[in-house]
């Protein structure tokens, strides 16, 4: 067993404190848990860390024991600052942000008046030793309205596969079900295409203000350049049922649809996850 893994055992046993010899560093101290998202695998990490508090916001500092790398858990929170927490017997969801400048020489300053090891840390290192800010994500207003959009998308998308559908059920070529369909598409069409440009304007800015973001900004953006183009191509398609109606280009459609309803769930959901958290916590 390593020695963070006795160290987040204790942690979690002991009410957030670890007095064990075995907590080196850790023991007698202002402690956390951090979990982050691993930026390749993906899975979960959780690493003890030493921290202060600062303008209702825990800090911690980068500091690996003084080695010449940052550790493991800087890369993750700059691929996705929304973390984990566990401090002072509760457990939460909070935003990273690396601090730089003069505050950041601040609160290092601060840190290493209060525990000298932190001052023998920055001398043994070339590196000026990060210091992360964790805000405590607020629940509400982003993400559920990022949720209410996303439902309101879906309903659409799910109205236009009935209508598509139906017409495949037996409609064949009469020109009501035709113009059902094409009313369908175009309106959850027109309403996504208004959706991700109205984001892809925002992103910009958000991307400028809080560099923290910009890891699952570029990824939103990405991903809307993709849908974008499957709904040009749904669009066209429609043109052609609308043009000269026939089963095969129906089908077509549907099959179009689906992909994009596939696409656009994983799309949701990262988003949710992502970015609703951190401007829940940005405010």
């Amino acid at each position: 067993m390593d020695v963070n893994h006795e160290v987040i055992e204790e942690f979690r046993a002991n009410g957030g404190r670890v007095t064990s010899a075995y907590g080196g560093m850790f023991k007698d101290a202002d402690l956390l848990l951090l979990t982050t998202t691993g930026a390749r695998s993906g899975r979960a990490h959780t690493t003890p860390a030493a921290y202060a508090e600062d303008a209702g916001r825990l800090i911690i500092f980068a500091t690996n024991s003084g080695l010449p790398t940052a550790p493991a858990w800087l890369h993750n929170v700059r691929h996705n600052p929304v973390v984990v927490v566990e401090a002072g017997g509760n457990k939460y969801d909070a935003v990273a942000t690396e601090i730089t400048g003069a505050e950041r020489d601040r609160l290092y300053a601060d840190q290493a008046a209060r525990i000298p090891a932190f001052a023998a840390y920055q001398q043994n290192t070339s590196r000026v030793i990060q210091v992360v800010a964790l805000t405590p994500a607020r629940v509400g207003a982003a993400t559920a309205q990022l949720k209410e959009i996303h439902a309101g998308l879906r309903k659409q998308l799910d109205d236009t596969l009935v209508a598509v559908d139906a017409y495949l059920a037996g409609a064949g070529d009469a020109p009501e079900p035709v113009k059902t369909l094409e009313q369908h598409c175009l309106t959850f069409c027109g309403a996504l295409h208004a959706h991700h440009s109205r984001e892809d304007g925002v992103f910009p800015r958000l991307a400028a203000d809080f560099p923290e973001l910009k890891p699952a900004l570029d990824q939103l953006t990405r991903e809307h350049t993709i849908v974008a183009a499957l709904n040009s191509e749904i669009t066209a398609t429609l043109e052609r049922l609308t043009t000269a109606p026939t089963r095969e280009v129906a089908m077509e459609l549907r099959a179009d649809l689906a992909r994009l309803a596939a696409d656009l769930e994983a799309h949701y959901t990262y988003e949710e996850a992502h970015l609703g958290p951190a401007l829940d916590a940005i405010g």
